[in-house]
């Protein structure tokens, strides 16, 4: 299991496109944050996630790390990986995960490009 990120700050399903299968997760700059950072997931086929996190941390698993209750429930573990959320039952299932930090806010368009009905 691979730590690919981490951040102490609250993040929120922001949007998913389901003809695109992307994942947007948001932590937006308000209280003590200056930043902004979106988390995008490319390719999804499968999520098990809560509508927000007080805290993220992202672990890239290998087929063979996959415990066995999730496994079983997906397809297609040859092409895509998946990506652990805060060492618990949450998971997305998908090709990429990547992440952009800048000083934008929620009304601000993101740096992977549109998103429809979101800025």
């Amino acid at each position: 299991m691979q730590e690919i990120a981490s951040w102490d700050r609250e993040f929120h399903l922001w949007t998913f496109s389901v003809s695109h299968s992307r994942l947007l997760l948001r932590s937006v700059n308000v209280d003590d944050q200056d930043t902004r950072i979106d988390v995008l997931f490319s390719g999804v086929e499968r999520l098990n996630l809560p509508s927000s996190f007080q805290h993220l941390q992202i672990h890239k698993l290998d087929a063979p790390e996959v415990p066995a209750i999730i496994r079983d429930e997906l397809n297609n573990l040859h092409r895509t990986h998946i990506f652990l959320l805060n060492g618990q039952d949450f998971f997305v299932q998908a090709t990429h995960c990547q992440w952009h930090q800048d000083i934008g806010g929620p009304a601000t368009p993101s740096k992977f490009g549109p998103f429809r009905k979101v800025e």
